[in-house]
């Protein structure tokens, strides 16, 4: 089950989508955590790009995330479509080094955890809000470069709050196979299909090719992610590498079905 729809549900801010980044079809109802508040929100629209000129090499570092010559995921899928990862207990070799490498996380987050914060180590604002996933901030050059639970590429923020605040991690990374993450096998890591990217700015995903798309297409077989909730105070009780925290799930009220979260 290793596969934004949010980012896309990367990639939300990517357009009414089956996205990084959003759920992925349609759903009858969704839970509500009891701390959930704020509008309905609407997955990848186009009307809040990056705006402004990109600092150098970031501009370059999307190009060549579309320039590997990787084809489609081999599933069209995104997200799971259960919102459940159970954990399975960990042997005592992979416990160590997995608590070590969630502390390198947890100890990273005061130098992320406001949005200045994160424009100041080069995170771009890249998608718009998604139901149970946040906002994603994305820091380009990082995608190509190896697994480091401390410097995950990508940052989750809730914006129903002002000033927004840090949420959770997604981890992006470019591999021709599942990348080697979190030790143990419980980081579940996803992809998604078509990603098309304009400033830094995912438009949209499931585009069909380069022709499809008013920017850098990013075709996805070599391009993986994974959530995780690291943040104190927003731990997730469907798992730590759960693709939706309920905490940031819309209420089911007058939340169109392609926006909820999954039952």
């Amino acid at each position: 089950m290793r596969r934004w729809l949010a980012f896309g549900a990367l990639v939300a801010g990517l357009v009414v989508m089956s996205m990084a980044f959003s759920p992925g079809g349609t759903s009858s109802s969704a839970k509500v955590d009891s701390t959930t508040t704020g509008p309905p929100v609407t997955f990848f629209p186009t009307s809040r790009p990056q705006t402004g000129q990109l600092a150098p090499g970031v501009a370059g570092a999307i190009v060549a995330l579309g320039s590997t010559g990787a084809g489609i995921p081999a599933s069209g899928d995104g997200h799971s479509h259960s919102d459940s990862v159970a954990a399975v207990p960990l042997s005592v070799i992979d416990a160590p080094v997995f608590d070590s490498q969630w502390a390198a996380a947890r100890a990273a987050i005061p130098q992320y955890d406001t949005e200045a914060e994160a424009a100041s180590l080069g995170y771009i604002r890249a998608t718009a809000p998604s139901g149970g996933i946040g906002t994603h901030w994305v820091r380009w050059p990082q995608i190509a470069k190896p697994f480091d639970p401390a410097t995950p590429s990508m940052l989750l923020f809730d914006e129903r709050r002002d000033p927004a605040v840090l949420v959770g991690y997604s981890y992006a990374l470019q591999s021709p196979t599942i990348p080697a993450g979190f030790a143990g096998p419980n980081d579940h890591w996803h992809q998604h299909r078509g990603l098309c990217v304009d400033n830094g700015w995912v438009v949209r995903e499931q585009a069909t090719g380069p022709d499809a798309c008013n920017g850098t297409y990013i075709a996805g077989g070599d391009f993986w992610m994974l959530h995780a909730w690291v943040v104190p105070g927003w731990n997730n009780r469907k798992g730590d590498f759960a693709p939706f925290n309920p905490k940031l799930c819309p209420p089911a009220t007058g939340t169109p079905d392609v926006n909820r979260c999954p039952d």
